[in-house]
């Protein structure tokens, strides 16, 4: 998608928002009012425009303070360089799960209040195109300058910033080497409570790779008889893809975060073999941490999660959520401090002229997108599903 089509596209975004809000049954007043808003906004907003980082500085400075959404605290690093770079300038970061960010996002549109500037989030669970993109209450901006250096494939409806998976690592102090080759030996009884989960209930990244497990069928069966060497016998009315959360279940212990699972295998008494975590966590074994990760599995190790890098609609900074933006995304050279914080183990670059800070590319590893549009057409099966998998091995 080319800079100047994002103000089209950013307009029949927020037409649709209306169109759900008159569903939603608000009066035609306030509908009317909020439409003449929003679109004038869009139109404000100038999402083409070729600006230079000193015109934004000057026309930030007229503003109040920048008020992110973030589910990466790497964010705070940014934060405090831009600060330095830009004198004058005052960010607020609200350190705040996918869930709840756009919970309140959707909530600052309804009532009228637009306290957000930007959001910085992944879609693993699908909820972000479902509730902020779709409607048009949140925004790309692709600097026109940095465009050219942008992977391809990072920008679309949301600008992908990072790139992450979610994947296996096992305890580097107890292994040399990865004590798995295939998913399934993970139902195996001798490591009952030597895994550890963030809850797909309270991670959208874990809630992204456990769907994307139960829709990849074919994936799982062929694992499954390489690894047993005969065909599965399933309950009836059992897919494939719940029978193996239902047998992994009863060896995990869920926790809440992926940095609980760090915790879990790379410190302390070392009781847990394996954990499933975000890929950005690899960069705690520079502090001493004690994990590896695995990325050769049948019949995946990971499962995509990019994070995204978004304008809130009705943004009342818009100018320094630019100059931010710019910023994060390493300026016109890419050599910038603002991405510094995100090149790190475990995370991959959007440009084509930025390393990271992995010895093995992202095209080289088990790795599967996960599955976005089966999360989105059956989002109540899904949370049925994790709900009663979690009843009884839920760690209280």
């Amino acid at each position: 998608m080319e800079v100047k089509k994002i103000v089209l596209v950013a307009l029949l975004c927020v037409m649709v928002s209306f169109t759900l809000i008159a569903c939603g049954g608000r009066s035609a007043g306030n509908q009317a009012t909020q439409q003449e808003f929003l679109e004038s906004w869009v139109l404000s907003a100038n999402l083409e425009a070729k600006e230079t980082p000193d015109e934004l500085y000057k026309a930030a400075l007229e503003e109040d303070i920048l008020t992110i959404y973030s589910v990466t605290t790497r964010l705070f690093d940014t934060k405090k360089y831009f600060e330095t770079a830009y004198p004058g300038l005052t960010v607020e970061i609200k350190d705040i799960r996918s869930k709840d960010a756009i919970k309140m996002i959707r909530t600052n549109y309804d009532t009228n209040s637009f306290d957000c500037d930007m959001l910085i989030c992944s879609d693993s669970a699908g909820n972000l195109y479902n509730e902020l993109i779709e409607p048009g209450l949140i925004l790309p901006y692709i600097p026109w300058d940095i465009e050219p250096r942008i992977k391809s494939d990072h920008i679309n409806t949301k600008l992908n910033f990072l790139d992450e998976v979610i994947l296996f690592a096992y305890n580097s102090e107890l292994y040399q080497q990865s004590p798995i080759s295939n998913i399934w030996e993970i139902t195996e009884n001798k490591y009952k409570d030597k895994i550890v989960m963030a809850s797909p209930l309270s991670s959208f990244t874990t809630y992204g790779f456990c769907a994307t497990v139960l829709k990849e069928e074919e994936k799982m069966l062929t694992a499954y008889k390489l690894y047993f060497g005969t065909e599965p016998v399933l309950p009836k009315d059992k897919s494939i893809g719940e029978y193996f959360w239902e047998q992994a279940a009863e060896n995990i212990v869920f926790v809440n975060t992926s940095d609980e699972v760090a915790e879990g295998i790379g410190t302390g008494d070392n009781s847990y073999a394996l954990g499933i975590m975000l890929s950005s966590k690899l960069r705690l074994c520079e502090l001493g941490y004690s994990f590896e990760p695995i990325y050769e599995l049948e019949p995946f190790a990971a499962v995509y999660t990019p994070n995204s890098v978004m304008l809130a609609a009705g943004a009342k900074n818009i100018n320094s959520a630019k100059l931010f933006i710019r910023f994060l995304l390493g300026e016109t050279d890419g050599t910038g401090e603002g991405y510094k914080p995100f090149c790190t183990s475990g995370t991959w670059s959007c440009r084509d002229d930025v390393a990271d800070g992995n010895d093995i590319p992202l095209d080289e590893i088990d790795v599967i997108k996960y599955a976005n549009s089966f999360i989105d057409g059956n989002t109540e099966y899904l949370d049925q599903f994790f709900k009663s998998l979690l009843k009884e091995n839920i760690t209280q």
